[in-house]
């Protein structure tokens, strides 16, 4: 009888790996080093197959009884083919067919995604946004990514960029340029990156002192250190966490407005600040939404951790194998 599932979150620096059950119970995880030396990707997904044989040999599983296999990656993917249109962590330069590679080493199905996708599928199905077909998931990291849910589904789009919510415009004066080519992303003003953008811009023109001015001359300035010292009461900090929420809070009135979500989760290293950002960005949001789209939307911090991807690419398999019941 097939009953497990297995799922990889391929990280530049690790792989995370796990086998679950039909219900999305983690039975056991582990990791291994993402090997980036071979830029057609085939050794790497080599040495994840061989750690899922060890380790199902391990646990005393069978190979035979995988309902499928779902794969998380950094990049932008195809959804319907599983083709990575080039992973830049991942020094995969051109496109990698991961699906088809990976189906030479296994029988049995092979669903692969972007990993904020498979992240956000995660918190919809194990976490913040348990119970809900509609759930957006917005990372808050060194860049800003996140994947939408809709109807139970993950949002793709056309060829694949649905929910690139990084590169909404938010910042009209486009200040700072974003690694798409652009400038005024909100990645740029919002994300870790983009809150030392604002410490760095509005410092010089402010009349406020600052308990982190030591590090802004030092070229030091993190996010934790502005939101750290926005909790002690630091006025500019304080300044520069209303800013970021409100931007934010843009981003959410946006994805209400069109997507109308139950949850709307906030993961990532930012999302640790705790209630400074997190209420700020609730006090803007209802100021800013569509009455009707704000209507019992919750906005929460995300509960997987480190454990969304893994969490997120086996909910491939249980969103499009076992509740289609085979119809995918």
């Amino acid at each position: 009888m097939k009953n497990i599932i297995l799922a990889a979150d391929i990280g530049g620096t690790t792989c995370k790996l796990g086998i679950f059950d039909t219900k999305l119970e983690r039975l056991h995880k582990w990791s291994i080093e993402t090997d980036t030396s071979d830029h057609t990707g085939r050794t790497l997904l080599r040495q994840v197959f061989d750690s899922f044989k060890e380790a199902t040999e391990s646990y005393h599983f069978d190979l035979q009884n995988v309902i499928g296999v779902g794969i998380g990656v950094p990049g932008p993917v195809d959804f319907e083919t599983g083709i990575v249109h080039g992973a830049v962590n991942l020094h995969w330069p051109g496109n990698v067919n991961v699906r088809e590679i990976f189906s030479e080493f296994i029988d049995c199905p092979v669903y692969v995604d972007n990993d904020a996708n498979v992240a956000a599928l995660g918190e919809k199905h194990k976490g913040a946004g348990q119970g809900a077909n509609d759930v957006v998931a917005i990372t808050l990291g060194t860049g800003l990514g996140g994947g939408i849910i809709s109807n139970g589904e993950i949002v793709h789009g056309h060829n694949g960029s649905g929910a690139e919510i990084g590169h909404i415009r938010t910042d009209f004066d486009q200040r700072f340029n974003c690694n798409c080519g652009k400038s005024g992303c909100i990645e740029t003003v919002a994300s870790a990156t983009g809150v030392v953008n604002l410490v760095n811009f509005y410092y010089p023109k402010l009349t406020f002192k600052s308990s982190i001015l030591s590090l802004i001359k030092e070229n030091k300035v993190t996010a934790k250190a502005v939101f750290d010292a926005a909790k002690a009461g630091d006025q500019f900090c304080i300044f520069i966490t209303e800013k970021v929420a409100n931007h934010i809070a843009y981003l959410c009135s946006i994805i209400s407005a069109t997507s109308n979500p139950k949850y709307i989760v906030l993961g990532g290293g930012m999302s640790t600040a705790g209630l400074i950002l997190i209420e700020n960005i609730k006090t803007e949001y209802h100021n800013l939404t569509f009455t009707p789209a704000q209507k019992d939307t919750e906005i929460v911090q995300a509960k997987l951790g480190n454990d969304a991807g893994i969490t997120g690419a086996a909910g491939l398999i249980k969103t499009y194998i076992i509740e289609k019941d085979g119809v995918k």
